[in-house]
């Protein structure tokens, strides 16, 4: 790594420039655990602005961790629907209800931190650190971009290496700092507000004479950040069968994306029309014809072609019987707003119930 001059003097910068300028953040009110740990879920993939949205409307609606503990998955999910990466829902769900068993609340320590579901490395040094005080240092893309610009660092962050050197530079950055929990905020909040991965503020950057991306009209192109995943293509046909105020539904229990969300009855085929040939089949009705409708959904590793087809159908008999064959629930459309859906299923739903 290089060796820049400024090391010796940047985290005091660094603690100036917060003092003067950190963002009003609800969650930094309080070194609460519980809400410093809501807000790092929610945050994590989702920029500040939608973060902030979600994290104030579960804390209204779950204003400690005994009450989310308590929760229904379907209510957790329901309040997490748009922001993805369900697995996090899923996890936060879990780790509430591990936390309300222990009278003590959440754990104190890193290492006691880091074995509840869906905490690992970075949010166990984020709390431990901003409630506790203890010393353990955040590495995550704030955190790779900042140091990387400032001191020219050309390590491929995608490396499995580039987590162990960059935690040691934040360590010894930070050996000499008394408050550690202000320390990873500020270096986290300077990535999030000045050192931005697309047109960062540099002109107001407290670093910018030293900075070696500035200097050297890099800030595009470090962090280095090389990638070769490829993009799966997939093609989702959902049959959506509805009759009068009630619409059936099923939930997704594979271990797949969006598992344990809920959706219409689906066909993933290529094809189009051979899933529908499939579905007339198998019901071994008349259905009328449906109305048909695209869209797609794309995921950092996935596109999804999805096809809605909409059947109305007119007698009561007629949807319970596709009900009972393709094991689905019927709901009344009122009742659906209370359950979680992929977001693409909710948009169609927002636009035609």
């Amino acid at each position: 790594m290089n060796k820049n001059s400024g090391r010796s003097s940047f985290s005091r910068s660094l603690l100036s420039w917060f003092e003067k300028k950190k963002r009003p953040l609800p969650f930094r009110k309080s070194k609460d655990p519980y809400k410093v740990w809501l807000s790092e879920i929610i945050l994590q993939q989702t920029q500040m602005e939608t973060g902030i949205n979600y994290y104030k409307k579960f804390i209204e609606r779950f204003p400690k961790v005994d009450d989310l503990a308590t929760a229904k998955q379907e209510e957790v999910y329901s309040l997490w629907q748009g922001l993805g990466y369900y697995n996090r829902a899923k996890n936060l769900h879990k780790t509430a209800r591990i936390v309300s068993k222990n009278k003590g609340g959440f754990p104190k320590t890193y290492e006691d931190l880091i074995k509840l579901p869906g905490i690992g490395k970075y949010t166990a040094s984020a709390i431990s650190s901003i409630c506790y005080n203890e010393k353990n240092y955040v590495v995550d893309a704030n955190v790779y971009r900042v140091l990387s610009r400032v001191f020219g660092i050309k390590t491929n962050i995608n490396k499995p290496r580039a987590y162990n050197d960059f935690h040691k530079l934040t360590s010894s950055l930070a050996k000499n700092i008394k408050n550690t929990g202000d320390y990873n905020e500020a270096l986290m909040d300077f990535g999030g507000s000045v050192c931005l991965p697309k047109k960062p503020k540099c002109k107001n950057c407290v670093f910018k004479k030293e900075c070696f991306a500035y200097k050297n009209n890099m800030t595009e192109s470090i962090p280095l950040k090389k990638q070769n995943k490829k993009i799966k293509i997939r093609f989702f046909n959902y049959y959506v069968f509805e009759n009068k105020d009630v619409i059936l539904v099923k939930k997704r229990s594979q271990k797949d994306i969006w598992e344990n969300l809920f959706e219409f009855y689906l066909i993933e085929n290529k094809n189009s029309k051979k899933a529908t040939e499939h579905v007339n089949k198998t019901t071994k009705m008349n259905l009328p014809p449906p109305s048909k409708e695209k869209a797609f959904s794309l995921l950092s590793h996935q596109k999804i072609n999805v096809i809605f087809y909409r059947y109305t159908i007119q007698k009561k008999e007629d949807i319970i019987a596709l009900q009972n064959t393709f094991g689905m629930k019927m709901l009344t459309k009122s009742k659906i707003k209370n359950l979680g859906f992929p977001k693409v299923i909710d948009n169609y739903l927002k636009s035609h119930c």
